[in-house]
């Protein structure tokens, strides 16, 4: 660790032990800690818990349905949002259990006594316990989603008002205090798992959603016009006389020249209002399966995340592409796709963690085997720890079978001038990077180790 992450430790450590958070242990286990970066700033001490999620026996405690949570509030006049501060540290650990929890630190070993982020169990049990501190008002004027508590009044302000006095009232004899900076008091409009509520109006998605989409500029050149084509081919089903409307797009694949013209620009717009409006898009329900499917290029990250509908036809429910930083351009490619992994995770958190299980698609085959126990870097463990929250299952689909994220992630806007299709080194990598056990195989089975460590350097010098 360097001195200012070992300063921030020791700061940590002091205030969990005067908290009674945490205390010194003689566990015979123990898991590594690392810092992740918290999103307004600052360090947040993580600990590896993959090892012993691994064993847990997993609590299927429900979170509350998006569906229902909706429909409570979309008549609403006042909204009142609430963060409930360390909501994890308000649940102790089984008395006798605590040695399961050990971490090793430079200044010693020690176990939790409340649970902690990063354990499989922690958010089932904060929703267990927030439910039953709240159960007078769930679903009358009130909803939480973990540490998330929303309230909502048809009636008057003063209504209003009582009811959040009530709220308050409830979470301060639990033992459960908010952050003041977080919240928000007497609106009108708030954003509530990743859907925008407005007075008046109902709910409507949040834009973001199918910024993507929205966001998807012209082709420059027809390979770009294909990429795109490929796209909106998944979902011709949908979109009444398709081959119609793209058929200006389509002309430009033949063997004429390349001009985007007003026509062209109609048919790129018509498809892409399709896209992100009924019968195309579909509303998320927890009940249906559901599928991620993520998707890397050297410079983007992308996803689209679908669902089976009562006809067994895969509908999209939301999409995402985020360009990469300098430094992320720079991952390897097994590092980049998992970055689309964790990005789609973190966009679809709230709909992801209300279905029972979900599945990952991916085009990188060693994705599969990630969670499994193995040696990682210190951003892989941080991956690893937003991973282990969820119930999914990592499925490899070769990349010209996972069409939707390819080409999200490869739309030209986001791509330098220069670059190059990315996919082809990517699978040269795949090629030419044996494993430490493939070396140690070769020199048995040789019995050259001269050799192989000749071979060894005209590989890594490829």
């Amino acid at each position: 660790m360097s001195k200012g992450e070992l300063l921030v430790l020791r700061k940590e450590l002091t205030s969990l032990l005067d908290k009674g958070f945490i205390r010194a242990s003689n566990s015979p286990a123990a898991s590594l800690i690392l810092f992740a970066k918290k999103p307004g700033g600052g360090l947040r001490l993580c600990v590896d818990y993959r090892a012993l999620n691994a064993l847990t026996k997993k609590d299927r405690y429900p979170l509350p349905l998006i569906q229902e949570t909706l429909h409570n509030v979309a008549k609403a006049k006042w909204f009142t949002k609430l963060d409930v501060i360390a909501a994890f540290h308000k649940i102790r650990v089984r008395e006798g259990d605590e040695w399961l929890t050990a971490f090793r630190t430079r200044f010693g070993l020690f176990e939790w006594l409340v649970t902690s982020f990063g354990m499989a169990n922690s958010p089932s049990t904060f929703q267990r316990y927030i439910n039953w501190t709240l159960r007078e008002y769930l679903d009358n004027f009130c909803t939480a989603y973990l540490d998330d508590v929303l309230i909502y009044t048809n009636g008057s302000l003063r209504q209003h008002r009582e009811q959040v006095d009530k709220v308050l009232t409830r979470l301060k004899e639990a033992g459960l205090y908010v952050d003041i900076k977080k919240c928000e008091f007497e609106v009108k409009t708030t954003k509530y798992l990743s859907f925008i509520i407005e007075a008046g109006k109902g709910i409507r998605m949040d834009p973001e959603k199918v910024k993507a989409i929205k966001d998807w500029e012209a082709p420059r050149t027809v390979k770009g016009v294909r990429s795109f084509l490929g796209f909106a081919n998944f979902y011709r089903r949908f979109i009444r006389n398709f081959g119609q409307i793209a058929a200006p797009l389509t002309r430009l694949t033949g063997n004429v020249t390349f001009r985007w013209t007003a026509e062209e620009q109609k048919a790129l717009n018509t498809l892409k209002e399709a896209f992100i409006s009924e019968p195309v898009l579909a509303q998320f329900q927890a009940d249906r399966d559901t599928v991620m499917e993520c998707d890397s290029s050297g410079y983007v990250t992308a996803g689209v995340l679908s669902q089976y509908d009562e006809n067994g036809i895969l509908r999209p429910c939301a999409y995402f592409s985020r360009k990469n930083t300098p430094a992320e351009c720079n991952y390897e490619i097994h590092d980049k796709e998992l970055l689309a992994v964790i990005r789609g995770l973190e966009e679809w958190d709230a709909e992801l963690r209300s279905v029972e299980k979900f599945k990952v698609v991916t085009d990188h085959k060693n994705l599969e085997y990630f969670m499994k126990p193995r040696m990682l870097n210190e951003r892989q463990v941080r991956w690893s720890l937003i991973l282990g929250r969820y119930n999914m299952e990592i499925l490899y689909r070769p990349g010209k079978q996972n069409i939707r994220a390819d080409a999200l992630s490869r739309r030209e806007q986001d791509l330098p001038a220069d670059a190059n299709d990315d996919r082809l080194r990517g699978r040269l990598i795949q090629v030419l990077k044996p494993t430490t056990s493939y070396y140690e195989e070769a020199d048995k089975a040789t019995g050259t180790i001269a050799m192989s460590t000749r071979i060894r350097a005209l590989l890594a010098a490829t």
